[in-house]
């Protein structure tokens, strides 16, 4: 990865969604300050648990995304990331999915804060799924969330409005026949998306190893930086003293150097490494270090090359390459079996199918799922 391009991703992205996170919280909080003061009956929000979770969670865990490098952190710095992302998802619900109505009209406003105004003429259906509410109006839908503030007020003025103009009430839209689990739940298309989206991980997962156990890169990485100095002070580090961290002057940065334990080649000790001796490496910039990947002794020897470093890296994942084609093989088996028992729940033991599904995702023409010990059947 280049140089531009890896300061574009990992330091200019996290600074502008800083910025970003610091900017909806302010809405946030003066939503919040705005809705109190609002009459509750012609408003219907989202609840203040996601502001203050977006908030507190995002405004956290922004820290050390902003400060500190993807190779330092391993995966946890990925996984930080998707939480702040889905901080601010929740941010921007906050702050924009809103229902406003009168007599006359009601007005939605769209997670990204598209407004759209309807009469209640307009309203042609209404659905349950779970806990959650949508509403028809022609081909669009609306869902009013299971945590939404003021929503069945919401709807008992929409029945009345209805009512009045068509002397009946909102109609139950019909539930589509394209169903993926042939009927049996009441969320098809979740699950569906849910179980196909493990079976992805579990391939994702078997086949990670594969990179670990091809043939260690003698290449240099392109952005390698080649350095000659002295070394004033070094330290052991890591699991079983398995990273040297050594320290040069003229640099704010300490030099690391990982994986020791896994080199097939001997490696200096820090005392050498500190003996006033000049070493020249090739190193990979970081936030607040330099990584080595090759290393070459005082008289220009190399001590350590791009192929010896990737190899020790490989050496320490043998663990991880048995493990994770395993967990493969079983979410991928897992997946296979959701989809199975969702679509012919009949072929299976109640055992199964409560370790698939709860009891109140099934779904009949006339209610729920009726179970008992061996196979489920449908109530007429």
């Amino acid at each position: 990865m280049s140089e531009e391009l890896h300061f574009l991703l990992f330091t200019a992205l996290p600074a502008v969604q800083d910025l970003l996170l610091l900017l909806l919280i302010a809405r946030g909080l003066l939503t919040y300050e705005e809705r109190k003061k609002e009459p509750k009956a012609r408003l219907v929000s989202l609840s203040p648990v996601l502001l203050w979770t977006g908030a507190i969670c995002g405004g956290i865990l922004s820290v050390p995304v902003t400060f500190f490098a993807p190779d330092t952190t391993k995966g946890v710095w990925y996984l930080f990331e998707a939480i702040i992302l889905g901080c601010i998802a929740m941010l921007l619900a906050y702050c924009n999915e809103t229902v406003r109505y009168d007599e006359a009209q009601f007005e939605t406003r769209s997670f990204l804060g598209r407004k759209r105004s309807w009469s209640y003429r307009e309203i042609t259906g209404l659905s349950r799924k779970l806990q959650d509410v949508y509403l028809h109006c022609g081909s669009k839908i609306f869902r009013l969330d299971a945590m939404a503030q003021g929503r069945e007020a919401f709807l008992a003025h929409a029945e009345r409005m209805y009512k009045a103009q068509f002397s009946r009430g909102i109609p139950r839209a019909s539930r589509k026949r394209q169903d993926p689990m042939n009927g049996n739940l009441d969320t098809p298309w979740l699950y569906l998306i849910l179980w196909l989206f493990m079976i992805v991980c579990g391939f994702c997962t078997f086949y990670a190893p594969i990179y670990v156990l091809q043939p260690a890169d003698p290449e240099l990485p392109e952005d390698a930086v080649m350095i000659t100095t002295s070394f004033t002070a070094g330290e052991a580090t890591g699991e079983q003293q398995g990273t040297i961290r050594l320290t040069a002057p003229g640099f704010d940065k300490p030099f690391t150097l990982e994986y020791v334990d896994g080199f097939e080649v001997p490696v200096p000790s820090c005392e050498a490494f500190c003996s006033g001796e000049r070493y020249t490496v090739a190193v990979r910039e970081g936030k607040i270090e330099y990584w080595i990947k090759a290393l070459w002794g005082p008289d220009g020897t190399q001590i350590l090359s791009a192929y010896d470093c990737n190899t020790a890296y490989r050496n320490t994942q043998i663990f991880a390459c048995i493990l994770l084609p395993v967990f493969g093989v079983l979410w991928i088996l897992f997946g296979v079996f959701g989809i199975l028992v969702g679509r012919h729940p009949e072929n299976y033991s109640h055992r199964v199918r409560k370790l698939f599904y709860q009891d109140w995702a099934w779904m009949c023409n006339s209610g729920r799922y009726h179970h008992n010990k061996s196979k489920p059947h449908r109530r007429r």
